[in-house]
C-alpha cells in the first residue's frame, strides 16, 4: 500500500531524479579531475624531454654517450617517475643497455672509448618495457611515417598498476651519421610514470563526493516528504476521505472539502470538487424529479404498449424476443414474460430456423421498413407483418419492432371486391359474347339441317364441305367459351412466368366484338422483344379488361363514329411499359387526382361501380409496378402501366394440357383404349376418332361400367370424365390404382367442369394429364402420344 501511494511515488520520483543528477555530477567531476591530473603528468613528462633531448644531441656529438646514460638513469630514479629510457628505432631494444652499438661503431670507425661501455652488459636479449603493447606499436608506426611528429601519450596497465606512457620521437641529425647509420640515428624517448598515487587520490575524492551526495539526497528527500505531505498528499487525502464517506454512505452529498490554498492546483482541485458536489446536489434533486417523471412515463408507455390490439414484439439481431405486448401474449395464451428470450421463428411459425422470406432478416439487412403478408403463422388468419429497424447512437441496427395486424377480414373483403368488379366486367363481356356465340351456333345449326335434308344418294364430297364449316364454327365457339371461362375462373393469387403481350392478345379477344360493334378501331403496337416476367395472369387480365372497358365507355360517351383505341408495349431499363390511349371524352383536370379512389366514378349512376381503377391500382402496386393517367377534357385519356421485369432462375414451362404436337406417329397396333363418359355423343365421337387412328376402343357411361370392362380386358390407356352419375371419376381413379396399378400413369382426364374446387384439387393432387372440353381431336391425339 505504501509503494502505491501518491506520496511514495512522488517522493521516489523526485529523489530518484536528484540521485541521478548527483550521480551524473560525481561522474563528470571525477572525469574532470582525472583529466586534470593526467594533464599535470603530461606537462611534467614534456618538461623532462627537453633536457634529455639536449643531452642526447650534445653528448653524442661530443662522443660522450655515458653522460646521456647518466642523465637518463638519474631522471628515472627521481621520485614520482616510473622509468625513463630510450628505445632504438627498431621499436624493441632499449638504448645504452648492451654493447652492440659500441661494437658497430668500432667496426665502422675503429674508434673505441672505455667509458662508452660503462654500465653496459653483453645481453643476448634486450627488450624495452612496454614495447609489446598495441598502443606502443601504433605510435611507432606513426613515428616511422613522420619522425617530426609531436609526442604521443596514453595510459596502460602492467602488473603493478596504471602507467602513463609518454613517447617523444628522436629524429636524426647530420652529426649523428658519423657513428650511426641512417636508420640507427633515430629512437624514441619513453617516460613511464606510475599513476597509482593519482588514482588513490581520485578514489578518496570520489568517496567524499558520494558520501556528501547521499547525505544531500537523504536530507532533500526528508524535506520533500514533509512538503509533499503538507501541500499535495494531505489535501488529496482529505478530498478522497470526503469522496469515500459519500460513496460508503457515511455522509451525504452536502459534505465539503476544506480548501487550504485555492491558488495552486491542489486547491483548485478541492475547489472544483466542492463545486462538483454543489452541482451534483442540485442535479440529484433534478434527477429525483426526472426519475419520478420517467417512472410515471414508463407506466404510461407500458399501458399504451399493452393497450394496442395489434400484435407487437421487439426482437434482437439473434431473433430473440425481448418484449411483447399483452395482445400478442394473449393470442398465444401465455404471459408476456414467458416469451422473452425465445426465438421468434419457433414461437410464431413453429420452425427451428427463420423462414426464407423473413421480414426480420430483411430489415436487419436493408435497414428499412419491411411489409410481409403471412398466412402460415401458428394462429389462424392472415396477418400483415411490418418490421421497423431499431438503431443505436452510432446508427447501427441492433433489433427490430414487429407489428402484426390481422387482415383476414380485409383480405376477404378485398377478394370480394375484386370478384365483384370481375363480375361487373363479365356483364359487359357476356353481352358481346352471347352475340358472338349465336353467330357460329347459327352456322352449325344451318349446316346440320342442310346435311339432314340431303338425299341419301348424294356423294360424300357434297357433305364434306358442310361438315368442315360445322367443325370450324365449333372451334370458334370453343375458343369463345374457353376465354370466358378462363377470365371468370376464381383462382388463388399465383405468380407465374408470362409474356404480357400474350395476356393482352387474350384479353383483346374477349372485347373484340364489343369494340367493333361500337365502331371503335383497336390498334396493337406490341414490342416483339418484350421479356417475360413473373405476374398473376388473371389479375393482370383484370387490369387490362378494366382499362379497355374505361376507354370504350369514354369513346362511346362521345357518340363518335371514328373511335380509336391504341395499346402499346415497350421494354426499357428492366421495366415493361404498357399504355392504353383513347380519343374519348377525357377526365377533367380537377378530378384526375381522385380516379384511383375506391367508389369514385365519372360515369352516370348505374353505369359504374367506381372500383375498376381502384382495384387496378392495387393489383399493379402489388406487382411492384406503377400506374399513371394523363387526360384533357374532350381530348382523350392515356393510362400508363409500368411493370418490373422479374427473372425466374432456371425456369421451365411444364403444362399437362398439351397444345404442341411432337410430330411422331402413334403406334396404335394392338393397343386398346377404354373411354368413360356419361355423354353418349362424346363417347361416340372419341371412339370414332381413335378407331380411325387404329386403336381398339371400349366405352362405358360411368365408373361402374368401366370397372366391369377392366375386369374383362387389359387396356393400354383409360380416358375418363370426372363428373358422372354413379361411380364418378374420383372413385374410378382410386379403384384403378388399387386393383389395376399398371394403369397408374396411363389415365387421361377429359373435363369441362373448370369451376369445381374438387376437380381442381383432384388434378393438382394426382398430377394426371388432362384436357379441357371442348377441344380439337388433334390435341387429344398429341396427349395420347405423350402418355403412351
Amino acid at each position: 500500500m505504501l509503494r502505491k501511494s501518491i506520496h511514495t511515488r512522488l517522493l521516489f520520483i523526485v529523489v530518484g531524479l536528484i540521485s541521478v543528477g548527483v550521480a551524473i555530477s560525481i561522474y563528470w567531476g571525477m572525469r574532470s579531475e582525472e583529466a586534470r591530473f593526467l594533464d599535470e603528468r603530461v606537462r611534467a613528462s614534456d618538461f623532462i624531454t627537453k633536457p634529455v633531448l639536449a643531452a642526447i644531441y650534445g653528448g653524442m656529438s661530443e662522443e660522450r654517450p655515458d653522460m646521456v646514460v647518466h642523465l637518463v638513469n638519474t631522471l628515472g630514479a627521481m621520485q614520482g617517475q616510473g622509468s625513463v629510457f630510450i628505445v632504438r628505432d627498431n621499436g624493441v631494444e632499449e638504448a645504452f643497455k648492451d654493447l652492440k652499438t659500441i661494437r658497430a661503431i668500432k667496426d665502422k670507425t675503429g674508434v673505441y672509448r672505455p667509458e662508452w661501455a660503462s654500465g653496459r652488459r653483453d645481453a643476448a636479449h634486450n627488450v624495452a618495457a612496454g614495447t609489446g603493447s598495441a598502443r606502443f606499436k601504433a605510435a611507432l608506426d606513426g613515428f616511422r611515417r613522420d619522425w617530426n611528429a609531436g609526442p604521443v601519450y596514453y595510459v596502460e596497465k602492467d602488473e603493478h598498476g596504471p602507467i602513463l606512457a609518454y613517447l617523444q620521437p628522436i629524429k636524426s641529425a647530420d652529426r649523428c651519421f658519423k657513428c650511426h647509420g641512417t636508420d640507427g640515428a633515430r629512437g624514441i624517448l619513453v617516460i613511464r610514470t606510475r599513476l597509482g598515487e593519482m588514482y588513490s587520490s581520485l578514489n578518496r575524492i570520489r568517496n567524499q563526493w558520494i558520501v556528501t551526495g547521499v547525505l544531500g539526497v537523504a536530507i532533500t528527500g526528508m524535506l520533500l516528504s514533509m512538503l509533499i505531505s503538507r501541500y499535495i498528499t494531505g489535501p488529496i487525502k482529505k478530498t478522497v476521505g470526503v469522496i469515500k464517506n459519500i460513496a460508503e454512505g457515511a455522509s451525504d452529498i452536502s459534505e465539503r472539502v476544506e480548501v487550504i490554498n485555492s491558488k495552486d492546483e491542489i486547491g483548485y482541485l478541492s475547489t472544483t470538487f466542492n463545486n462538483m458536489l454543489d452541482t451534483l446536489e442540485k442535479r440529484e434533486a433534478d434527477n429525483r424529479k426526472l426519475f419520478d417523471m420517467i417512472t410515471a412515463s414508463k407506466g404510461e408507455w407500458i399501458a399504451t404498449f399493452d393497450a394496442i390490439q395489434d400484435l407487437i414484439s421487439i426482437h434482437d439481431r439473434d431473433y430473440r424476443i425481448l418484449k411483447v405486448n399483452k395482445a400478442l401474449a394473449g393470442k398465444l395464451n401465455v404471459r408476456p414474460k414467458d416469451l422473452t428470450g425465445l426465438k421468434c421463428h419457433d414461437v410464431f411459425y413453429g420452425k427451428h430456423s427463420p423462414k426464407d422470406a423473413c421480414p426480420h432478416a430483411q430489415t436487419l439487412s436493408t435497414g428499412e421498413l419491411t411489409h410481409h403478408e403471412a398466412d402460415d403463422m401458428v394462429f389462424e388468419g392472415t396477418y400483415m407483418v411490418t418490421t421497423f429497424p431499431i438503431k443505436n447512437d452510432d446508427g447501427q441496427i441492433w433489433g427490430a419492432v414487429h407489428v402484426a395486424r390481422d387482415i383476414t377480414q380485409d383480405k376477404f373483403l378485398r377478394d370480394q371486391l375484386f370478384h365483384a368488379e370481375k363480375l361487373s366486367s363479365m356483364g359487359k363481356l357476356v353481352a358481346g359474347i352471347a352475340h358472338e356465340l349465336n353467330n357460329p351456333l347459327m352456322g352449325i345449326m344451318g349446316f346440320s339441317q342442310l346435311l339432314m335434308d340431303m338425299p341419301g344418294d348424294k356423294p360424300v364430297s357434297d357433305a364434306k364441305e358442310k361438315i368442315r364449316r360445322i367443325y370450324q364454327e365449333s372451334l370458334r365457339t370453343a375458343k369463345i367459351v374457353q376465354n370466358l371461362l378462363a377470365f371468370a375462373r376464381a383462382k388463388k393469387t399465383e405468380r407465374e412466368y408470362h409474356n404480357i403481350n400474350d395476356i393482352l392478345r387474350q384479353t383483346v379477344d374477349l372485347r373484340d366484338y364489343s369494340l367493333r360493334s361500337n365502331n371503335i378501331r383497336l390498334t396493337l403496337d406490341l414490342d416483339t422483344e418484350l421479356p417475360k416476367t413473373m405476374v398473376d395472369l388473371f389479375q393482370l387480365q383484370q387490369v387490362f379488361i378494366n382499362l379497355i372497358n374505361n376507354a370504350e365507355d369514354a369513346i362511346v360517351s362521345t357518340k363518335r363514329k371514328d373511335g380509336l383505341m391504341e395499346i402499346k408495349t415497350r421494354a426499357a431499363r428492366k421495366k415493361i411499359e404498357i399504355t392504353v390511349r383513347d380519343n374519348g371524352i377525357g377526365v377533367p383536370k380537377e378530378l384526375l387526382g381522385k380516379v384511383f379512389d375506391p367508389f369514385f366514378t365519372t360515369k352516370e349512376v348505374g353505369k359504374g361501380t367506381g372500383l375498376g381503377l381502384s382495384i387496378t391500382h392495387g393489383i399493379v402496386t402489388e406487382h411492384g409496378g406503377e400506374i399513371g393517367i394523363e387526360s384533357m377534357e374532350n381530348d382523350g385519356t392515356t393510362v400508363s402501366v409500368t411493370m418490373p421485369v422479374v427473372d425466374k432462375a432456371q425456369w421451365t414451362e411444364v403444362s399437362k394440357t398439351v397444345g404442341i404436337s411432337t410430330g411422331k406417329e402413334i403406334n396404335a397396333a394392338g393397343k386398346k383404349i377404354l373411354i368413360v363418359d356419361d355423354e353418349a355423343s362424346i363417347r361416340e365421337a372419341l371412339s370414332g376418332i381413335l378407331v380411325k387412328e387404329g386403336f381398339k376402343v371400349d366405352t362405358a357411361e360411368d365408373g361402374d361400367g368401366a370397372i366391369k370392362n377392366l375386369e374383362k380386358a387389359r387396356y393400354a390407356l383409360v380416358i375418363t370424365d370426372i363428373k358422372m352419375s354413379g361411380l364418378d371419376g374420383h372413385e374410378l381413379y382410386a379403384s384403378i390404382l388399387q386393383s389395376h396399378s399398371y394403369l397408374k400413369n396411363k389415365i387421361i382426364v377429359v373435363t369441362g367442369d373448370v369451376f369445381n374446387k374438387d376437380v381442381k384439387e383432384f388434378l393438382e393432387r394426382t398430377n394426371c394429364p388432362h384436357i379441357l372440353k371442348p377441344f380439337e381431336p388433334k390435341l387429344l391425339l398429341d396427349l395420347i402420344r405423350q402418355v403412351l
